[in-house]
């Protein structure tokens, strides 16, 4: 009869940090600023070893990360009857409660695992089919929108993950946007961004076409060193082994390293005069406190008044039939304006039109790719100094 397994070292807990590609670095910085252990990166994912009040603080602190996984079993996934029998052989009752309303996803790719609703429909009757056998033949409901606990299963070549989501909701659901026209970039993009620019979270730091404000917002926490996700629910609250007592102390240690930073000054200029009421209504309610100055109009009507040594903009793509023509000229008028009012080299301006990129001086051998949704977007390093 073989040995029982081990139980896992409760402060040497496995995890996995799912990111866009292109962020895994800024993501493993991110978590070892927070104290917490990186084994590897990995292709839009950063692996990690910590305990449960790691857990709590990466979901809490992390800026450019989309959800925290705890792994709960791996296997060699050659068929979608093993995707089964795995996921009945888990004991879920122990993990979380059976009155629980539940989701499941694949992340990530295989060869062999190829139809995604299939898959989610194997492992759910494996974990259903453990509950009806273990609690008297009641089961966990099947809900999308808004579950207690989600159930990942992370593919990988030829293996697959078992995984709660430590999150839930995905960590740039920050709380703060107010959804309005056009969709804004991701926050989490958006703190990748910054940190891929090179801006020092100090110095002045211009968006001239600011849109909903997400930069400059994320730029402000940055700075203030402020954890984006204090004060929201996370996917660990459902779970058996869930700590009220570790969860209050991880946020209190986080608040604790909130700074005032002086003499730091964001300005953003949107020229849309919905979207700009928005904006205000996003600074007013969620950072009142945040040294934002805005301004609406049209950035090439507009004199900062001070010169700035930082930018960073996610302008129009131009990407729809019709708007070729508005965004050459756009893009020059984006380059002339920063090599005016800036005084640094830091300027990182993001579009997924990379034919149009070099008309504000963008070069490919100095961008970074950078995935927007389906887009594959790259953020370009604008040398300052080159003629429009």
């Amino acid at each position: 009869m073989p040995a029982p397994a081990t139980p896992p070292d409760p402060e040497r807990l496995p995890g996995f940090v799912l990111c866009r590609g292109g962020l895994e670095e800024v993501v493993a910085q991110e978590l070892q600023d927070l104290e917490i252990e990186v084994v590897e990166t990995r292709k839009r994912a950063v692996e990690i070893v910590t305990n449960l009040a790691g857990f709590y603080r990466a979901n809490m602190g992390l800026r450019s990360a989309l959800n925290v996984l705890r792994p709960i079993r791996t296997f060699n996934a050659r068929n979608y009857d093993l995707l089964y029998y795995q996921s009945r052989k888990t004991n879920w009752h122990k993990l979380f409660p059976v009155d629980a309303r539940l989701r499941i996803d694949i992340k990530g790719h295989s060869p062999k695992i190829t139809h995604t609703r299939y898959a989610i429909h194997r492992v759910k009757d494996g974990i259903t089919d453990t509950f009806r056998k273990l609690c008297g033949g009641v089961r966990p409901s099947i809900e999308k929108r808004d579950p207690d606990v989600h159930v990942v299963v992370y593919l990988e070549k030829h293996r697959a993950t078992l995984a709660l989501d430590m999150s839930g909701t995905p960590l740039f659901k920050r709380g703060y946007r107010i959804e309005h026209g056009e969709a804004p970039m991701k926050e989490d993009l958006a703190a990748g961004l910054l940190s891929l620019s090179g801006w020092d979270r100090r110095s002045p730091l211009i968006d001239p076409m600011c849109g909903s404000g997400t930069l400059l917002f994320e730029a402000w926490m940055m700075a203030a060193n402020i954890a984006p996700n204090l004060h929201r629910r996370f996917g660990f609250e459902s779970l058996h082994d869930y700590d009220q007592e570790t969860h209050d102390t991880e946020r209190c240690r986080l608040e604790k390293r909130k700074t005032h930073p002086e003499g730091l000054r964001l300005l953003g200029i949107e020229i849309d005069q919905d979207t700009f009421r928005t904006l205000e209504k996003i600074r007013a309610r969620h950072f009142p406190e945040a040294p934002i100055q805005l301004e609406q109009g049209d950035f090439r009507n507009s004199n900062p008044g001070i010169e700035f040594e930082a930018a960073v903009c996610n302008p129009p793509y131009g990407l729809r039939s019709g708007e070729e023509l508005e965004i050459a000229p756009l893009y020059k008028a984006l380059g002339a304006f920063l090599r005016q009012h800036l005084t640094g080299r830091c300027a990182g301006i993001y579009t997924a039109n990379h034919e149009a990129a070099p008309y504000f001086g963008g070069d490919p051998k100095a961008s970074v790719p950078l995935l927007n949704g389906s887009l594959e977007g790259r953020l370009y390093h604008v040398a300052l100094d080159a003629t429009g």
